[in-house]
């Protein structure tokens, strides 16, 4: 196994270098003050979210208005929380929304699928960003939370590692299947993503119950190699919605073990995401520009719906057929998102043929990065 491991890390190193050497983006420094008071746009946001996309229930909706099957609904909802919980606020309604998520053998579902606004049967497709987003929640509980809090959440994540263990570490459909995404550990196949993300809820729940340190320290031991290296991308061949991922994941294994290969991924992570200018990343990375980029968001360009930007005037490389930014576009000239930290950030024009989302979305990305950054002290 080390040596698949090793060979995987050689791979990712080379891919690194080709990204220094040849790659075409720059970074934007110039990012114009649209809302120059960050707690002003902090309040509104807030605001926004608890009169249109916060329930009697406790759920948050990511957007409105809310798909027939949320898929999304426990990540975006565990985001949330986490957030909540940051700023201080009570999260007992959350927390009740948040546990209806496991069914009664603490399997993790997406969400509900809805009929006529009642809940119906939990869908248990689960995929593991749907993990990470309970994942932030519970950290953020352990960190910044009550007492209360650490001992429901604390519970509830008990509940869910017991049935991950009893599922030879996979989330699992109905029949106790690994869903399509859901495998965190793989033998020679195992994605550094995931298992970084199955580290960090077992270092948490070790924090709660020692016993799942042997689980995490075998873990640790076995794959060692590959830990520091969550998220790859090669010039154009990236993905967008993995790299604050690989971020969360680092930053809770880091700050709860104080690993010191944790902090060099997160090294790294900042090193190759720095001309992306996703604050949301820097703040889990603990460096990098984050007031200046919050302050680039304008609060009612960001609430409205099915935005559509075409930005022709903008300078761009082009690479065979694809066409993209040269430089990070400025949140006001993005379209319409559910969480830009996860979406392309050279992406020139966003729903340009009119396929537009269709909804309203809220200011969480700039809410949960605000917090996080105030909690660390880089605000």
């Amino acid at each position: 196994m080390w040596l698949v491991n090793w060979i995987k890390v050689i791979g990712i190193w080379v891919c690194d270098v080709v990204n220094c050497v040849r790659s075409p983006f720059v970074e934007n420094v110039d990012m114009p003050v649209m809302s120059p008071l960050l707690s002003y746009t902090e309040e509104l946001f807030y605001n926004h979210i608890q009169q249109y996309f916060m329930r009697g229930t406790g759920e948050f909706l990511y957007e409105k208005p809310r798909p027939e099957s949320a898929g999304d609904t426990t990540l975006w909802h565990g985001i949330y929380t986490g957030m909540a919980i940051m700023r201080g606020d009570e999260v007992t309604p959350e927390y009740n929304f948040l546990a209806t998520l496991f069914d009664s053998n603490g399997r993790l579902g997406r969400g509900f699928i809805y009929d006529q606004d009642y809940y119906g049967t939990l869908n248990l497709t689960t995929s593991n960003d749907s993990a990470t987003g309970v994942l932030w929640a519970f950290y953020c509980a352990y960190r910044w939370g009550t007492s209360t809090d650490r001992a429901r959440f604390g519970r509830l994540l008990l509940t869910w590692v017991k049935s991950l263990k009893a599922n030879g570490w996979a989330l699992v459909n109905d029949k106790d299947e690994p869903t399509k995404y859901g495998k965190f550990v793989n033998g020679a196949l195992t994605d550094p993503l995931r298992l970084t993300l199955l580290l960090a809820v077992l270092r948490l729940a070790a924090c709660y119950d020692a016993i799942y340190l042997t689980d995490y320290l075998e873990l640790y031991h076995k794959y060692r190699p590959i830990l520091p290296y969550p998220k790859v991308s090669l010039l154009w061949w990236d993905t967008s919605y993995d790299t604050h991922r690989a971020a969360i994941n680092l930053h809770i294994l880091f700050n709860l073990t104080s690993d010191r290969r944790y902090l060099k991924g997160l090294e790294r992570l900042y090193r190759i995401s720095k001309k992306q200018c996703n604050p949301w990343v820097n703040a889990l990375c603990g460096r990098g520009r984050i007031a200046d980029i919050l302050k680039s968001f304008d609060v009612q360009t960001r609430l409205k719906g099915d935005v559509i930007t075409f930005n022709s005037d903008w300078p761009t490389v082009k690479w065979g057929k694809k066409v993209r930014a040269l430089k990070a576009l400025p949140i006001y000239r993005r379209g319409s998102q559910d969480f830009f930290w996860q979406r392309h950030p050279f992406l020139i024009n966003d729903w340009p043929l009119n396929d537009v989302p269709g909804a309203y979305h809220t200011g969480l990305d700039f809410l949960v990065c605000y917090w996080l950054a105030k909690r660390t002290g880089q605000l």
